[in-house]
């Protein structure tokens, strides 16, 4: 099997405008694998076809390397990924050394009561949930007894069968993300993230150092690098890195070196399409040390609707707390190119 083609295809959901890009690969068999990337520009898509047009789909790993740290490493590893498992006639989670689970436990930003009463009508039982903060901090007391009124009321709303994690919005100086972090612990956050604005690495040690609170980082990384050093700095203890952005093979290398220090791994995708979210199925699936998988959040029964229709599947679709594995080779998906091509802009 070799690659002949690679196309793209910028799309936008006219209900809750959420955008991103489908990556198609054509091969010579007739078999073709799709990925996504937040965006992906006509360099890029030049390089790539350079590169990887005439190669097989089994060397996704190698030509993942090729574009590390730009947007299209994600949807490409994805795409070559879901051939080689078509071609294994395996899901994708099974190249990857099979699977340590049969279902993902997800989560799902919701900032207001509304939207995490509609989440939880869904079936969602964990929300990461942003802090909310003044223009200006007058009174540090008043800002932390505020925070925890507020999330006080959270935990009591939620009850015993749901979580929640908090988004600081990287709002906050050092001190008041400490004094928060620590105020935070009684009410067991599954874990707090980008609480201050500049987050060098003598800041997180204070929090961490101060505070029994998991600090869940990653989130802005371009690349897996700089993993282990959070790491050996003592100052992670969840890895949150962005799965659109990166692919599963890079996650999965980041995964398996934070198994060594006893990290979990909770990887992003708060915004784009159905795909990654799929995607995100077999990455869980197969690392024995993942967490929760963080999920679009998606309200609009309509986009619901269109996302589902997408993919030829409700795989987003959660029950108590929960996400299903896909059973089909490759992704297990069958994206829908007539909608492709109506949604492409």
């Amino acid at each position: 099997m070799k690659i002949t083609a690679i196309t793209a295809f910028p799309l936008r959901e006219p209900q809750g405008g959420k955008a991103y890009t489908l990556l198609k690969i054509s091969t010579d068999s007739g078999a073709v694998g799709w990925g996504e990337a937040a965006s992906l520009s006509p360099a890029a898509l030049v390089r790539a076809r350079e590169l990887v047009v005439g190669q097989e789909p089994s060397r996704y790993d190698f030509l993942t390397r090729q574009f590390a740290a730009e947007p299209m490493a994600g949807a490409l590893n994805m795409a070559l990924l879901d051939l080689a498992g078509k071609a294994a006639n395996a899901p994708v989670y099974q190249l990857l050394g099979g699977p340590t689970r049969n279902r993902v436990r997800a989560i799902v930003a919701a900032a207001n009561p509304a939207a995490r009463e509609q989440f939880a009508a869904q079936g969602h039982r964990a929300f990461l949930v942003p802090l909310a903060l003044p223009q200006a901090i007058t009174s540090r007391p008043k800002l932390v007894a505020g925070v925890v009124e507020e999330f006080t009321a959270l935990r009591k709303s939620l009850g015993e069968n749901a979580d929640f994690a908090v988004d600081g919005q990287a709002g906050l100086p050092a001190l008041e993300a400490t004094d928060i972090a620590v105020a935070l612990e009684p009410l067991h956050p599954l874990w707090v993230e980008r609480l201050v604005r500049e987050p060098n690495a003598e800041v997180l040690s204070r929090i961490s150092s101060e505070c029994a609170t998991p600090l869940g980082l990653g989130n802005e990384l371009t690349e897996i690098g700089p993993v282990q050093n959070l790491l050996r700095e003592g100052n992670v203890d969840l890895i949150r890195l962005p799965l659109q952005r990166l692919g599963l093979t890079p996650l999965r290398r980041a995964a398996a070196l934070a198994e060594t220090y006893y990290t979990a791994v909770a990887p992003t995708h708060a915004e784009g399409g159905p795909l990654t979210t799929v995607a995100a199925l077999h990455l869980g699936a197969s690392i024995p040390n993942f967490f929760i998988q963080e999920v679009p959040a998606v309200l609009s029964a309509e986009a619901r609707t269109l996302r589902d229709a997408l993919v030829r599947g409700s795989w987003e679709a959660v029950r108590e707390g929960y996400l299903s594995l896909p059973t089909k080779p490759g992704l297990g998906v069958e994206i829908d190119e007539s909608i492709v091509r109506r949604m492409a802009q």
